[in-house]
């Protein structure tokens, strides 16, 4: 017999005694049936504890793989910033290295005074010319012009400058005379006519009323078939330059730094010229927004009333008007 059975046999026999009066519960109240856990619970119970604690280590797991995760990210990123330092730190050293090395060379002077002080002097001619030569932007020719008289008129200003240099060098040896000669010379050159002191009287007569005519001095910049408008300018951007070229050419006397002179100071402007011409590139007219879409409301202005036209030519039997003539002017 159970337990359970038991405790209710016992107080069944109590009651029938009478030494209990009434019930010994309420009977409105429920009775609790007893809890009996039984093997099928146990597993049961087992299961879900050890799911849990498999719920768990997985989070576990998880958040160990997560923050792995998060230290080689951050590992990564250090040493991507370290290689980007060490990058920005060769390229200054190297940047630094580059200048030294050009501060060097440009310290040095060259080996030729002729390029030594040719240097100098582009530095000073060339800005002007440049600054005239972009400002010729309507045509190319201007700008061949422009080139052509100012190479000519260099290289004409140097030759000229070695005809005086010669003439100099020679003019010196030819003064070394002696005073005796040149005494015998100006006596010889005295020589006075006695027909001229016996000329009738209107031979004598001096007019100092005539203006002297000055000869009109030839153009010798010019360049025949070249535009007038960049022979123009070139004349102005000469006039700027040549006192520099005569002065520092004027310094040479020995004829190798002479000829070097005149040979890298032409080829100089011409590599200056094709550099400028490359810079330029094709001139286009500025615009703005406003007059591109006047622009184009006009055209479509006209295309509409030329069709009109043609229409109105044909409704009433007759021709559309002609386009109006290259030299006829529409009013």
């Amino acid at each position: 017999m159970s337990k359970i059975e038991e405790k209710n046999l016992e107080e069944i026999s109590a009651m029938a005694g009478g030494s209990v009066e009434g019930y010994s519960v309420d009977p409105t109240k429920k009775k609790k049936s007893p809890t009996i856990f039984r093997e099928e619970d146990e597993e049961e119970v087992d299961e879900q504890k050890d799911l849990i604690e498999e719920m768990i280590l997985r989070e576990i797991i998880f958040e160990a793989l997560k923050k792995q995760h998060r230290e080689k990210l951050k590992l990564a990123e250090r040493k991507k910033q370290q290689v980007e330092d060490d990058e920005t730190q060769i390229r200054k050293v190297v940047r630094h290295l580059i200048q030294e090395a050009k501060k060097d060379i440009e310290d040095t002077p060259h080996s030729s005074t002729a390029i030594n002080i040719l240097e100098d002097l582009l530095k000073q001619i060339l800005p002007n010319l440049e600054t005239e030569f972009k400002t010729l932007t309507t045509s190319k020719e201007q700008r061949d012009s422009f080139r052509a008289h100012v190479v000519n008129a260099v290289s004409t200003l140097l030759e000229t400058e070695d005809i005086n240099k010669a003439g100099g060098a020679a003019g010196e040896e030819e003064g070394l005379i002696s005073l005796d000669e040149e005494e015998g010379d100006i006596e010889e050159e005295v020589d006075i006519k006695v027909s001229d002191v016996d000329a009738p009287a209107d031979d004598k007569f001096i007019d100092i009323e005539a203006e002297p005519q000055e000869p009109e001095e030839p153009d010798t910049f010019g360049i025949e078939g070249q535009d007038a408008t960049g022979r123009a300018l070139a004349q102005e951007a000469f006039n700027n330059i040549e006192k520099n070229i005569t002065e520092t050419y004027a310094i040479l006397h020995d004829e190798s730094d002479e000829k070097l002179f005149q040979d890298y100071l032409i080829t100089n402007l011409k590599l200056y010229f094709d550099k400028w011409e490359q810079e330029l590139g094709a001139v286009t007219e500025p615009t703005t927004d406003e007059y591109e879409a006047e622009k184009d409301e006009g055209e479509a202005g006209a295309e509409a009333g030329a069709e009109f036209d043609a229409e109105l030519g044909g409704e009433l039997g007759g021709e559309a008007p002609a386009e109006a003539g290259a030299g006829e002017e529409i009013i």
